[in-house]
């Protein structure tokens, strides 16, 4: 992205933001080529597709496939297959032309900087720009937090202050010779650091739809960074402060549980005693139950466990991506509903790698771009998972059972225990498999457990096993070839 944008090219831009296709975002275009008003300004929070990229990101970290394995092996699209394969001789450079995460990402942040830098000059109450700073700081540092956990190296409290981050632009350009600076890593993390510190006071308890930051969003983002950052009690308080805040914004934690119980008896009832109705793998045997968990079950933008919705790639993400079966095989199928209502029982394609399923609904909007409130139970049973000894792991599969309490469906599963640090660990690091799988979670904490425990990851395809370390260059994206001629850059990967 060519970062040297004139003032007047922001707000010209900014007048394309101003509308949306979702009943969440019915603002209407201005057609202005100026910001004059508080409102003009709360405009440029909210876009018609907050899209983040994840197709490949989701490959990396083996938890999608494609309906067509021969497209994989043939690379057919390279990038794609050095993500499946593992494969540190595919020069990505040369097919990263362009990047629409590291665009996106960036000309979010330039709105969020036209906010920041100019909201005290508009027209409106005091109110109003207290909220828009907030929500535009709370937003920039969401959109940083994304582009160093793709394009820079994982945090290591070790190098951070050496490694190379990414451009990171404090305020609006005054000038079209203005140049974005490369920072560290550390510097990186720093100031998304400050941003959340100066946004949460300010942050609304509730905002105005789930596109928008609240409180308990920024709460539960510096927490994420916190643990990402390695330290530890600051997540387990940010998070506290998150759960405490989050009846105020209306948000608690989507109880699956209701859902079975309210189609559970209709379809025995309906169809009587059918092992479909309790056991995906004999969803075969009337195609019409399956049906029903897929489609008649619905969670929108607006459900109470999100904290900021976003989108993957398109709009309809994770629909109808391939999930791998190692991700599936870690479900206790008959019993946790995100398996009945999300994944079909059988493979639609046969051109698909060997058990891998589709993820398969559109009537649950799965926030893979966003954040919801079950991280915060996960981030909390990770830190106490961390912290070890008997009381801890305690702590931290209490988390995990109030989340899986409303996930699995009630008498169907075992409540998880620990006698080990690394037992209680595991369980953690599985639930977040489950709970986060096609959501930008699974290549972040895939970077940051590789470096962190020095881990390197297998696995089988067709007989032959792949591997990925800690040094691997595949954790961290190139940056895309636009940027690197527009810019000073210096390249983090290849």
């Amino acid at each position: 992205m060519n970062l040297k944008l004139s003032y007047i090219s922001i707000l010209l831009a900014a007048a394309g933001v101003l509308s949306s296709c979702d009943s969440y975002l019915d603002i209407e275009p201005k057609g202005r080529t100026q910001l004059t008003t508080t409102t003009d300004y709360l405009g440029l929070l909210e876009e018609i597709s907050p899209n983040y990229d994840h197709s490949n990101s989701w490959t990396m970290c083996d938890e999608a496939s494609w309906y067509i394995l021969g497209d994989l092996e043939r690379y057919t699209v390279p990038l794609r297959s050095a993500a499946y394969f593992w494969d540190e001789s595919v020069d990505r450079c040369s097919y990263t032309i362009d990047s629409e995460l590291y665009n996106n990402c960036y000309s979010r942040i330039t709105n969020y900087n036209a906010i920041i830098s100019n909201i005290d000059k508009a027209d409106g109450p005091e109110s109003e720009k207290e909220l828009a700073m907030a929500q535009a700081k709370a937003m920039r540092a969401y959109n940083y937090f994304f582009l160093v956990n793709t394009f820079a190296r994982p945090y290591n409290p070790a190098t951070a202050e050496s490694e190379p981050g990414v451009i990171v632009r404090e305020k609006m350009f005054e000038s079209i010779e203005d140049e974005g600076i490369q920072q560290s890593v550390a510097y990186t993390y720093r100031f998304i650091k400050q941003d959340l510190v100066d946004a949460i006071p300010t942050l609304p308890h509730k905002a105005i739809n789930s596109f928008r930051p609240d409180r308990t969003f920024g709460y539960a983002l510096k927490a994420k960074v916190h643990l990402f950052m390695r330290e530890i009690d600051e997540c387990i308080a940010a998070c506290r402060d998150a759960l405490d805040e989050a009846a105020a914004g209306g948000h608690q934690l989507w109880d699956m549980n209701a859902e079975y119980n309210r189609y559970g008896p209709m379809l025995l009832n309906a169809y009587g005693i059918d092992m479909a109705i309790d056991d995906p793998r004999y969803g075969y045997i009337n195609p019409t139950i399956e049906n029903i968990w897929k489609n008649a079950i619905t969670y929108n933008y607006d459900g109470a466990e999100n904290l900021l919705y976003q989108f993957g790639t398109t709009y309809t993400d994770p629909y109808s991506m391939y999930v791998t079966k190692r991700v599936l095989d870690l479900f206790e199928q008959n019993a946790d509903m995100r398996y009945r209502c999300c994944i079909r029982y059988n493979r639609t394609h046969d051109t698909a790698p060997e058990g891998d399923r589709e993820f398969a609904t559109l009537s649950i909007r799965w926030n893979p771009g966003g954040m919801r409130l079950s991280e915060v139970y996960l981030m909390l049973a990770e830190c106490y998972a961390r912290k070890g000894g008997p009381q801890n792991i305690a702590l931290a599969m209490q988390y995990l059972d109030t989340l899986r309490s409303h996930r699995l469906i009630a008498g169907k599963y075992t409540r998880l225990t620990a006698s080990t640090d690394e037992e209680a660990l595991r369980h953690v690091r599985e639930e977040r498999k489950r709970e986060l799988f096609l959501t930008c979670n699974g290549f972040f904490d895939m970077r940051r457990f590789c470096v962190e425990f020095n881990e390197t990851v297998t696995k089988e395809i067709n007989g032959t096993t792949y591997s990925i370390g800690p040094d691997s260059h595949l954790l961290t994206y190139p940056f895309p070839l636009k940027a690197m001629q527009t810019s000073k850059l210096i390249q983090n990967s290849k």
